[in-house]
């Protein structure tokens, strides 16, 4: 159990000296849990979209015996709400397809966006 090895797999490279000093205080088997566990943090700050100021230094995530936390591993929901079909020609004519509609040759998008909307109107009101 070699903190060169923990160092190679935690991702934020900074207080290194600090970080070993902390490695050389832990027991063999929490040196082992360590090891064990920072896969699941690494993909759990991926999957979280965790801000690289937000990863704890490494002697802070030794010190504190960060390995113990429980780690909910869910894709960060996005915040903001889905574009409209109408706000890009991709997602028009996405929407087009959806309602078996196509731009006729020569048409313009916004021409095929009211058309859209029209055959949106008449299906609502059936």
């Amino acid at each position: 159990m070699d903190f060169n090895q923990f160092w190679m797999c935690y991702p934020r490279k900074v207080g290194k000296l600090t970080a070993k000093r902390s490695w050389e205080k832990l027991s063999a088997e929490n040196k082992q849990k360590a090891l064990e566990a920072i896969e699941q943090h690494r993909k759990y700050w991926v999957k979280k979209g965790t801000d690289w100021d937000f990863i704890p230094h490494a002697s802070t995530w030794l010190n504190q015996e960060r390995w113990e936390d429980e780690l909910v591993i869910e894709e960060k929901q996005n915040k903001k709400p889905p574009l409209p079909w109408y706000s890009t020609d991709e997602l028009t004519l996405a929407k087009g397809k959806e309602l078996g509609l196509s731009p006729y040759a020569g048409e313009s998008f916004a021409q095929f966006r009211a058309r859209i909307s029209a055959q949106i109107s008449r299906s609502a009101t059936v």
